[in-house]
C-alpha cells in the first residue's frame, strides 16, 4: 500500500511537470503559518480520544499553469495530537511531523484556489504529558505516515494567503507488538489492537512572492 501511494505521488508530479513544459508558467514561493485542530480517527474499544490543538509552519513552491490548472509542492512542520482521560487525569499526546504534500490546484479568477492531492510524512517526536510530567512514546509509533490532503486558499490582495486544509492519514499511528503477560503500555490501550490514524484541520495565513 505504501509503495503504491508513493508511486501515485511520483506520477502526479510527472504529469504536472509535463503540463508545465508545454505552457508558460510563473513560479511562486510562499510561506505560511497556522493553527491545527487535530484528532485521531479510527476505532479502539473503550478508548475515547478528544481533539488537541497545535500549530503548523510551511514553505510552498507553486508553478502556476495557464487555464487555471497548476501544481503545489510543500514542506510542512506540523505539531498535532489528541487528548484523553486517564483515570481522571487529562492526558495530552503531541506529535511532531514533517510532511511533504503534493497537490494539484485549480485557480478561479486569480482569487480562489482549490487544492487536492497526497502527502507523505515523517514522525520527528512524540510525547505524552500528564500531571506536569512528560514521557516519550516515539518508540511506540510508526515513523512514516501517508494520506490525502485537500483545501482552499484565498488571495484577497497582493501576495496575502488565507486558507484552510484537511489532512486525512491512511497509515496506522502505532506499531504492531506481540503482547505478553508482562507487557505494559504508557497509553490506556494495546497499540497492536488500534487502527488509529491522524486527522487534522488547519487554518493558516501566509504570503507568496
Amino acid at each position: 500500500m505504501k509503495k503504491i501511494f508513493i508511486l501515485a505521488i511520483i506520477v502526479t508530479a510527472a504529469i504536472s511537470v509535463s503540463a508545465q513544459s508545454s505552457k508558460e508558467s510563473k513560479s511562486k514561493i510562499g510561506i505560511k503559518a497556522g493553527y491545527n485542530f487535530s484528532n485521531v480517527v479510527g476505532s479502539q474499544s473503550s478508548f475515547d480520544p478528544k481533539h488537541n490543538n497545535g500549530y503548523m509552519v510551511a514553505v510552498a513552491f507553486s508553478p502556476t499553469v495557464k487555464n487555471g490548472f497548476g501544481y503545489r509542492s510543500e514542506l510542512v512542520y506540523s505539531k498535532q495530537g489528541y487528548s484523553f482521560d486517564d483515570g481522571g487525569k487529562n492526558t495530552d499526546v503531541m506529535n511532531d511531523y514533517l510532511y511533504m504534500p503534493h497537490l494539484m490546484t485549480y485557480t478561479i479568477a486569480k482569487v480562489v484556489q482549490i487544492q487536492a492531492g497526497a502527502q507523505v510524512g515523517v514522525l520527528l517526536n512524540a510525547k505524552k504529558s500528564s500531571g506536569g510530567k512528560d514521557s516519550s512514546i516515539t518508540d511506540l509509533m510508526n515513523r512514516f505516515d501517508y494520506g490525502f490532503a485537500g483545501g482552499v486558499e484565498v488571495y484577497p490582495f497582493k501576495g496575502l494567503i488565507i486558507g484552510t486544509r484537511y489532512n486525512l492519514g491512511l497509515g496506522k499511528m502505532y506499531k504492531q507488538y506481540e503482547q505478553t503477560s508482562t507487557t505494559t503500555y504508557p497509553l490506556p490501550f494495546n497499540p497492536s489492537t488500534t487502527n488509529l490514524k491522524n486527522g487534522i484541520l488547519q487554518l493558516f495565513i501566509g504570503y507568496r512572492f
